[in-house]
C-alpha cells in the first residue's frame, strides 16, 4: 500500500504526498489546524462556509462554479472536522489528471484550493454582508437540522453528557446562540487572527510530482507573513465515573438508545488494534454479535452498532428501539460485551472481524478522501502505522489480545432519546 511522504514547505506549513498512477485524478486537501475552542467553534464553522462562497479572482459562488466546470468538473469545498482537541478548516478540490485531459488543469485546481483559505473575497475589512448573512441562515438549518437526524443527535447528546468539561463534548459545527452576534467586520478579524498564527497541512493523491508541488507551495507562500504556534494535540483516557443515565424526551417513534463507555485504549496505546479486532467482534457490522444476536435474533433493535473513538478511547453503541424495549435491550448489549471480554467468541467469528478490518483499510487505497482522513491522524500521531503495517498488525492479533484489550472497558453514560408521552 501507498504511503505518505512528508515535504517541509515552511515552519509547520508541511505537504504530504501520496503518488501513485494508477489515480485518474489529483485529490487536493488544505488543511488549517485550530485546537477546539468553545469561543470560537462557531466562528470557524461560518467560516469555512462563507470560505467556499468565493475567491479573490472569483468572489462569487456562480463564478466560481464556471470557473471549475471549466476545470472538467473539478469538485470543491470547504469544510471543518474534529480529532481529538483539535478543529480542522479544511479546503478540498478533486480534478482530471493531467495525463487524461492533456490540459494544465492540475496547477489551477491546486491554486484554487489554496485561494479558497488563503485569499478570499474581501471588500472594506469585511467578509461580504450578503455571503454572510447568507451563510448564517445555512448554518442555523445545518445546526436545527441536527435534531432532525435522530440518530445523530442521540449520539451527540450521549457525548455531550458523557464528555462534559471534555474539548470532546464541544460540537464541531458550533452553537446556534452565537450566529447572531457574528456580522462580516467580526468574522474576518477572527480570520485575520488565525490563518497566520495555525498550523497547515497539505494533501495531495494522484500521480504528481512532488518536488514541483513543493516549489508551489513555496512560491504561493512567498507573500505571507506567517507566525505559527504549534498546537498540542492532547487524548482523553479519562476512566469512567459514576454511571450516568439521561433521558430526553421528544416527538418521536421510534427510541435512540446510545451507550456510551470507556474503553481507556487510545490511538497511541499499544492495544489499540486489538480493541479494534474486539470491537468488530462486538458490534462492527453485520458479522458482529450486536447485529446477529441483539438485533436478529432476540428482534429487540432496528439497527445496533457499536463504533469507537481512537482519539478520546470512547466506545459508542448506538441502537433504535420500541420505548418499551429498553431495558432488555440495554442487558442484551452489555451481556454481548461482556461475552467478547470472556473471550465467548468463535474462531471464525476472530477471523472474520480481522478480515472485515483489513477489508476496510484496503478500500481507503480506492477513496483519496479515506486515504488523506487516514494519513491525517498520522500527522496526530507518528507512531500511527501505515495502512499496510496496520493490515499486517490486525492479522497478527490473538484471542488472548481480544480479551485483554476489552478487560477495561467500562460503561459511563446510558442515552435514551424517548418519545414524549412515553416512560421507560
Amino acid at each position: 500500500m501507498t504511503d505518505a511522504v512528508r515535504y517541509n514547505v515552511a515552519g509547520n506549513i508541511n505537504l504530504y504526498v501520496i503518488n501513485d498512477k494508477k489515480y485518474k485524478t489529483v485529490y487536493s486537501a488544505a488543511f488549517v489546524h485550530r485546537l477546539l475552542n468553545r469561543d470560537e467553534v462557531t466562528l470557524n464553522s461560518l467560516l469555512s462556509k462563507v470560505l467556499k462562497t468565493g475567491t479573490h479572482t472569483h468572489p462569487s459562488m456562480s463564478e466560481l462554479s464556471k470557473y471549475a466546470e471549466n476545470l472538467y468538473g473539478c469538485s470543491f469545498g470547504v469544510s471543518v472536522t474534529k480529532r481529538a482537541n483539535v478543529q480542522s478548516i479544511v479546503s478540498t478540490v478533486n480534478v482530471v489528471s493531467d495525463r487524461f485531459t492533456h490540459e494544465a488543469c492540475e496547477d489551477d485546481a491546486f491554486t484554487l484550493m489554496l485561494d479558497l483559505l488563503f485569499r478570499p473575497n474581501i471588500s472594506g475589512g469585511a467578509f461580504p454582508a450578503d455571503s454572510v448573512n447568507s451563510q448564517k441562515s445555512n448554518l442555523k438549518d445545518d445546526i436545527d437540522g441536527l435534531i432532525n437526524d435522530k440518530r445523530s443527535y442521540a449520539n451527540v447528546r450521549c457525548i455531550e453528557e458523557m464528555c462534559k468539561g471534555e474539548p470532546n463534548a464541544i460540537v464541531e459545527i458550533g452553537y446556534a446562540e452565537d450566529i447572531d452576534n457574528i456580522d462580516g467586520i467580526a468574522l474576518y478579524k477572527h480570520y485575520e487572527s488565525i490563518i497566520h498564527s495555525s498550523p497547515i497541512d497539505v494533501f495531495v493523491v494522484g500521480d504528481v510530482d512532488a518536488q514541483k508541488l513543493c516549489n508551489r507551495l513555496k512560491e504561493y507562500f512567498s507573500d505571507f507573513s506567517f507566525n505559527i504556534k504549534p498546537i498540542c494535540v492532547e487524548y482523553t483516557s479519562a476512566g469512567a465515573s459514576d454511571v450516568k443515565y439521561i433521558e430526553d424526551n421528544l416527538d418521536v417513534n421510534q427510541g435512540k438508545l446510545v451507550i456510551g463507555l470507556r474503553t481507556g485504549v487510545n490511538i497511541e496505546h499499544p492495544d489499540y488494534y486489538a480493541l479494534l479486532t474486539a470491537n468488530s467482534i462486538f458490534g462492527s457490522g453485520a458479522h458482529s454479535k450486536l447485529f446477529n444476536n441483539v438485533r436478529e435474533k432476540m428482534s429487540l433493535c432496528y439497527y445496533a452498532y457499536s463504533r469507537l473513538d481512537k482519539y478520546n478511547s470512547l466506545m459508542l453503541v448506538g441502537s433504535g428501539i420500541e420505548f418499551d424495549n429498553y431495558n432488555k435491550t440495554k442487558d442484551a448489549v452489555l451481556a454481548e460485551l461482556e461475552n467478547v471480554r470472556n473471550g465467548n467468541f468463535t474462531d471464525v467469528e476472530l477471523d472474520v472481524a480481522k478480515e472485515y478490518i483489513i477489508s476496510s483499510y484496503r478500500s481507503y487505497e480506492d477513496n483519496p478522501g479515506l486515504l488523506v482522513d487516514y494519513y491525517m491522524g498520522k500527522i496526530f500521531t507518528p507512531t500511527l502505522l501505515s495502512l499496510g503495517e496496520a493490515c499486517e498488525k490486525v492479522s497478527e492479533i490473538t484471542r488472548d489480545d481480544v480479551v485483554r484489550s476489552f478487560k477495561g472497558v467500562s460503561l459511563d453514560t446510558v442515552y435514551f432519546l424517548n418519545g414524549k408521552e412515553a416512560s421507560k
